[in-house]
């Protein structure tokens, strides 16, 4: 199953997704899939990669191992960061309304069925 239907599944099945995307950890987007065209994923991808990157330094640094999954609250959305391999990540973007549960169980379902993919 390509990434494009992968990420589609993940989004039409959350109430409330805007979109997701396959990152590589230089902030590159691999392939997205958004219902909300108005949101400039590109940037976000690239300071949410860095963020990965300072929060996998902490992770390693107090030896609690590698970091899976980070998520962030803001005032106009949820984003899940879930760790794919050493390269990419996904992300998953929700409305603060949506379903985050929902979200955050099919964004973990979807790992093995990307990492088929690479």
């Amino acid at each position: 199953m390509p990434f494009a239907d992968i990420l589609k599944e993940v989004v039409q099945g959350t109430e409330g997704a805007m979109g997701a995307l396959v990152v590589g950890v230089d902030g590159i987007s691999v392939e997205e899939f958004t219902l909300d065209k108005e949101i400039d994923l590109q940037s976000m991808t690239v300071e949410y990669a860095t963020l990965l990157k300072e929060i996998e330094r902490g992770s390693q640094a107090s030896q609690l191992g590698s970091t899976r999954e980070v998520t962030v609250i803001a005032d106009r959305a949820m984003i899940m960061l879930r760790r794919l391999n050493e390269e990419y990540f996904m992300v998953l973007i929700i409305k603060p309304d949506g379903n985050f549960g929902k979200g955050r169980f099919l964004l973990r379902m979807s790992v093995p069925k990307l990492l088929k993919e690479f």
